[in-house]
């Protein structure tokens, strides 16, 4: 049974996807670590899951290590991290076709790409997570379903979002280089606008302000897409027969490249890069503050030179201008290069 302190305790866990939240009320109650994040853990390994150190947060963070854990059982994968009053779990699997270039845990909807059978899982362990916290003190649970309408998400992340502006009913778009098109008009809330989609062919939808530079886009009654404002046309662009995916071409010849030298296929690489960069030397991009070169389309990180991102000067040189205290581009010839130079010059 327990305690008098424990059994008071307010608990409220948030369902979104396949992440569990697990939230306390009292941030003043040093006992959370000890009596739920602890004896959490311990039941998830008495329930077949492997739990162990993330070696990611080992290696960049490495004081956080007893915070940030990896967890594993079969085809599913997962975290638990424990921040403040809060712990968060979040499950994904490896077994559908990978989305994101980042891997599959950073893919959206993952509870619709489980197998039946880890969807099960996953459904039983949220369901033996609440009834083990109920032991604990008293549970409210609150799960976040998606509208199946594009309209009816829009107004649901309005009324969720604290960026909304409560007189407007959304958010405010208080810069123009937020709302600027990529044939440079101003965007305005509500209107039709031109997008490409992920293959990048053009459709036609209707824009609505996110935040930021960005713009929900209703393409269908029930199909609806983030753009940034740079993505977006406001008048209907020529020639609608091609395809807009210049970003994607390269990022696939990149990897065509990377996987050529792998091989020794060194001639079939110098072809492959000639037709993405023509003759221009190729750069790449360090960041100091992961320890890791800039992935393809500035888009992740890694270690392996080789699977790093490859990039003209000039686009190396703006990257690196951005943030020259993060940031260096390494140059064909190995040399580090900062551009402070020229940047003075200029």
């Amino acid at each position: 049974m327990p305690d008098t302190q424990t059994a008071k305790r307010a608990i409220e866990v948030r369902f979104h996807d396949t992440t569990i939240g697990i939230w306390q009320d009292d941030a003043r109650d040093p006992t959370f670590r000890s009596d739920v994040f602890g004896p959490l853990i311990r039941m998830l390994r008495d329930e077949g899951w492997t739990v162990g150190s993330d070696p990611d947060i080992v290696k960049r963070y490495n004081s956080l290590r007893h915070d940030h854990r990896r967890m594993r059982k079969g085809a599913l994968r997962g975290t638990i991290q424990i921040s403040g009053r809060s712990i968060d779990i979040e499950l994904w699997a490896e077994t559908w076709p990978k989305k994101n270039q980042n891997g599959h845990r950073y893919g959206f909807n993952k509870r619709q790409r489980l197998d039946y059978l880890d969807r099960l899982r996953v459904q039983a362990l949220e369901s033996r997570i609440v009834a083990w916290l109920e032991r604990r003190g008293a549970v409210t649970v609150r799960r976040s379903e998606q509208p199946r309408l594009a309209m009816d998400r829009i107004a649901k992340d309005y009324a969720e979002s604290w960026h909304t502006d409560k007189a407007l009913g959304r958010p405010r778009c208080d810069y123009d280089h937020n709302r600027r098109s990529a044939d440079g008009i101003l965007l305005e809330h509500g209107q039709t606008v031109w997008v490409p989609d992920t293959k990048g062919r053009i459709v036609r939808g209707q824009a609505f302000y996110n935040i930021n530079s960005m713009w929900w886009v209703v393409l269908a009654k029930d199909h609806l897409t983030n753009k940034a404002c740079f993505d977006i046309y406001a008048q209907q662009p020529e020639d609608l027969r091609r395809k807009r995916n210049g970003r994607e071409r390269r990022r696939r010849l990149e990897a065509q490249i990377a996987a050529a030298v792998v091989a020794s296929d060194f001639r079939r690489a110098e072809t492959l890069s000639r037709i993405a960069f023509s003759d221009q030397p190729i750069w790449r991009i360090w960041s100091r503050k992961h320890d890791c070169f800039y992935a393809p389309q500035y888009s992740g990180y890694t270690s392996d030179a080789n699977l790093a991102g490859r990039y003209t000067r000039d686009e190396a040189m703006r990257e690196v201008r951005r943030v020259p205290h993060i940031l260096h581009a390494i140059g064909p010839d190995g040399r580090r290069e900062d551009f402070l130079s020229e940047a003075v010059n200029a």
